[in-house]
Parts: C-alpha cells; sequence; structure tokens
C-alpha cells in the first residue's frame, strides 16, 4: 500500500514538473523574442524621427533655439529632427506629454525653468518633473536681463532702487508662473522693493507695453531683449551671471551694479521620458555633448544671447534639484498659488 501511495505521489511531481518546464519554455520562447527585438531597436536607434517637443509657441525663445539647433541635431544622430510646439499651462502640458510619451528616445522635451518652479505653482500636476523625466543635457542658460521703459527717469539700478522709495513700481511678464515673474518675486525678496506684478499672455505684449510706457520694468532674457535694447526702444540696467553679455557689452551684471546676491534666468534642456533605455540615454548624452562642444554651435548661442552649458547629465539633475529648492522659497514667501 505504501508503495503505490508512492508511485502516486511521485507520478504527480513527475506530471507537476513537467508542467512547469513547460510553462518556462513557452515563458521564454515567447519573452526572448521580445527581448531581441528590444536590443534591435537600442542598438540601431536612432531609426525614425525624433519629435522634440517645445513648451511654448512658435517664435518664442525656447521655439527659435530649437528650430536652430534641429538641423545640427539632425546630422549628428542621422535622422530627422521633428520640432513640436505644444503651449499651455505654464509649460505643463508639453512636459505631460512626454513624461507619458513612449519611453524609447523619440519623443524629447525642450527643458526650460517652469519644471523647477511648476511643482510648487502647482498644487495638482499630472506628472512629476523629478520623478518622470530624466536630464539629458543642460544646452544653455541665459541670464536675466532687467529692462526698463524709456519714459523711466532711471539711468542706472540706483536710481531705480532710488526711485522705488516715491513711487510703487510695477513689472511686467508672459504669465503667472512665466520665469521672469518668477525673477520679479526674487528681486523684491532680495531688494526689499514692493513691485506690483502685471501678467501677460506672452511676452511680446509686455515688450510692447513696456516700449510704450503702460508697465515701468520687465525681467526678460538676453534673447528677446537685445534687439530692442540695441535700437534704443527699452533701456537695460543690468544683467544676471558672473560676467557681462557678448551682446550687451555695456550693460553690467547686477554685482557690479551693486546687488551682489541676485541671480535668475532662462535655461534650455534636452529631457526624456522616464524608462527609456539606457543604451539609448548614453547615446543622447553623447550627442548633444557633442552639439554643444560644436564652434559653429557656440557662435549661434552666442548670437542668441546665449551662454553654452558643458556640464554633465548629472549636473543637470542637481542643478534642477537646487532650483526646484531655490523657487519652492520664493513662491512660499510670495504666497502664488496657480490652481
Amino acid at each position: 500500500m505504501h508503495s503505490i501511495t508512492c508511485s502516486i505521489m511521485h507520478s504527480r511531481l513527475s506530471k507537476f514538473l513537467s508542467a512547469i518546464t513547460c510553462l518556462i519554455t513557452v515563458a521564454c520562447l515567447t519573452t526572448l523574442p521580445r527581448i531581441a527585438v528590444a536590443q534591435q531597436a537600442t542598438e540601431t536607434y536612432p531609426s525614425q524621427p525624433i519629435t522634440l517637443v517645445v513648451a511654448f509657441s512658435a517664435g518664442g525663445a525656447a521655439d527659435v533655439i530649437a528650430r536652430n539647433l534641429a538641423p545640427k541635431i539632425s546630422e549628428l544622430l542621422g535622422t530627422s529632427i521633428i520640432v513640436e510646439n505644444k503651449p499651455g499651462a505654464n509649460g505643463n502640458i508639453a512636459a505631460s506629454y512626454v513624461a507619458k510619451a513612449k519611453a524609447d528616445g523619440y519623443t524629447l522635451l525642450m527643458g526650460f525653468p517652469g519644471l523647477a518652479s511648476n511643482p510648487s505653482l502647482y498644487k495638482k500636476l499630472s506628472y512629476d518633473p523629478l520623478k518622470d523625466l530624466i536630464p539629458v543635457k543642460m544646452l544653455a542658460n541665459a541670464p536675466v536681463l532687467l529692462v526698463t521703459s524709456p519714459s523711466l527717469n532711471v539711468q542706472n539700478l540706483s536710481d531705480l532702487l532710488a526711485l522705488s522709495k516715491t513711487k510703487t513700481l510695477n513689472y511686467g511678464s508672459a504669465g503667472q508662473g512665466a520665469s521672469g515673474h518668477m525673477a520679479g518675486e526674487l528681486f523684491k525678496m532680495v531688494t526689499g522693493v514692493p513691485m506690483q506684478h502685471v501678467p501677460y499672455k506672452g511676452g511680446a505684449p509686455a515688450l510692447n507695453d513696456l516700449m510704450g510706457g503702460q508697465i515701468d520694468l520687465i525681467f526678460d532674457s538676453v534673447p528677446s531683449s537685445a534687439p530692442l535694447v540695441q535700437g534704443k526702444k527699452i533701456k537695460a540696467l543690468a544683467i544676471a551671471g558672473n560676467a557681462r553679455s557678448v551682446s550687451l557689452p555695456e550693460v553690467p551684471t547686477f554685482s557690479e551694479a551693486g546687488l551682489n546676491n541676485y541671480y535668475s534666468d532662462t535655461w534650455f534642456g534636452i529631457l526624456a521620458t522616464k524608462g527609456t533605455p539606457e543604451a539609448v540615454l548614453v547615446k543622447l548624452k553623447k550627442i548633444f555633448t557633442q552639439l554643444v562642444q560644436d564652434p559653429a554651435v557656440q557662435t549661434k548661442f552666442t548670437e542668441l544671447g546665449l551662454v553654452p552649458d558643458f556640464g554633465s547629465s548629472e549636473d543637470f539633475v542637481k542643478f534642477i534639484e537646487a532650483e526646484s529648492i531655490k523657487w519652492s522659497k520664493v513662491i512660499e514667501t510670495a504666497k502664488i498659488q496657480l490652481d
């Protein structure tokens, strides 16, 4: 009786093991081809056009930079680069789109300052910039330029600070939460100067009203304001950064103008979707590093009023983390909430 029981148990065990073996075999046969296909896709990357998503409208600084760089990126990667504008919600529409895209390296984001400030400005975001996006390479930055209306009776930063004691100044920006808005709030924190924020629907309308004297000043980027400064349509009082701009060598830095602890900029970089294969990321990091090191690209950056960034992807990660902390303090102090 005992031998019969053992025989039955042995038979059942054999069948069980056989079934397990079959399942493992089937799993291998179905998984290995997928792994092989994924590996081949990585090895042949890129084998189709890449979409570079810009968070702002055509004609803006981010769009101009993306379209200027697209031909060179295409040359380095050996595929077409499609620049796609997805403006709205202070850049959140574009960032969310890339965060939720297929993680294959074929949808990239032109990074912008809002990735560091939006998590503090909005209670509810459909994505987390620090968790759902992977910083690939910082490309360049444009230090903030403080520009004033020609009708404002000031010639330098000292004049402006003196005027603020007798008049409540106002400053315009491209909208609530825009980089110019954040730069203005930081200026208020650092100097103690009370100013009224006037948000516009875009940077162009704000500059138009600045030229017309409807607003007093703007914290803008060099690429968009330099031509107007050079044409004497607006006045530049100071620029953030450690050095003067090549485009506007006559404009002092904030430190030279007497304000040592003020810095704000507009920056541009490349980010990919979380989960993008490591081999693809390695290739992208290499290509965009080569891009910034290219003399022709550096010349173009200079023409646009940009400062090339030669840091690593790790430096880019640390930069965004530091900026997130910085702007969260400014936003908390200014009590700004956009949802």
